[in-house]
């Protein structure tokens, strides 16, 4: 689901640009945030976009795709922006859960990015308070690949290097 709708983005895109990227420093702020996924289990945006959270990010503010993501917590829920919320939440969380994207999208089109990460701050203090803290121990930060990966590539690439150290050291020995 996630690629199609990022493929789906990336060919919306070309039909509308925003005036100014992003910064990248926002968008990895953003990528912190956690979401609950389809199975149930929480993951930093960036590991949920598979990575690529200044895509990512752009897709969640140019195309409402955060009227789905489920970054709420209340206890052992997460809600979306446009779910039907329980009426357990108190009107103050019903109101910040369904209002904080649109007002945030507002900064962000008019380009006020120090504003976007206060409310990205917000965001997470909003999640650290409100979420389960047994449930968000559990959290997914990246896939295992992406860490390793870069690992054997610079261990193969200080492979020949290595060896002349220790081949060096031998015979000096």
């Amino acid at each position: 689901m996630r690629q199609v709708l990022l493929i789906l983005f990336c060919i919306v895109v070309g039909c509308k640009a925003w005036g100014t990227p992003m910064p990248k420093s926002t968008a990895t702020h953003f990528s912190q945030l956690l979401v609950q996924d389809a199975d149930g289990k929480l993951k930093s945006i960036n590991a949920f976009a598979n990575g690529d959270a200044p895509l990512f990010a752009e897709y969640v503010f140019q195309h409402d795709g955060w009227r789905d993501l489920r970054i709420f917590p209340h206890g052992n829920h997460w809600y979306a922006a446009t779910d039907v919320l329980p009426s357990s939440l108190d009107h103050e969380h019903q109101r910040y859960i369904q209002e904080v994207f649109p007002r945030m999208m507002k900064e962000i089109e008019a380009e006020r990015w120090d504003v976007v990460d206060q409310y990205i701050d917000r965001l997470l203090q909003y999640q650290h308070q409100f979420s389960n803290t047994e449930q968000a121990s559990s959290i997914t930060v990246s896939h295992p690949v992406m860490v390793v990966l870069p690992l054997l590539f610079i261990l193969f690439l200080l492979t020949p290097q290595l060896q002349r150290v220790f081949t060096k050291r031998a015979t000096f020995a």
